[in-house]
């Protein structure tokens, strides 16, 4: 019987299955506005098919990522696959807000990120 699928192929699929997205809007003293608001993948564990996917196009492998390159590279390599995730919407809300939602840097910033978030229900702590 021959192989389906390839190694590469078994392990796009692992990643597309580990992956959580979603914006993260969490209060914080670290940023002068009071908040971190920002598209963000998450990977809770690291398996070796995830591993080798995110090594094979270049990507250093870490729990969490948040610069809008690595997030695009990422949802170029799983395209197709979000519904094999836990958080498909979160995944969609990802694909559409990286590069647009900008991190704020005042109030104002804070408040009009707030309301476009709530108006399409996007936001995870």
């Amino acid at each position: 019987m021959s192989k389906i699928l390839n190694q590469n192929d078994r392990d796009v699929i692992i990643l597309a299955s580990s992956i959580r997205g979603g914006i993260k809007c969490v209060q914080t003293t670290e940023r002068k506005c009071g908040y971190i608001i920002r598209p963000e993948l998450r990977i809770p564990v690291i398996k070796a098919g995830v591993s080798r996917a995110l090594n094979d196009k270049g990507i250093e492998v870490k729990n969490v990522y948040s610069d809008t390159e690595e997030i695009t590279k990422i949802l170029n390599i799983i395209n197709g696959l979000e519904d094999l995730s836990n958080t498909t919407e979160g995944l969609e809300m990802v694909r559409r807000y990286n590069g647009v939602l900008s991190q704020p840097e005042t109030h104002a910033d804070v408040e009009n990120a707030l309301e476009l978030l709530e108006s399409v229900g996007g936001i995870i702590g």
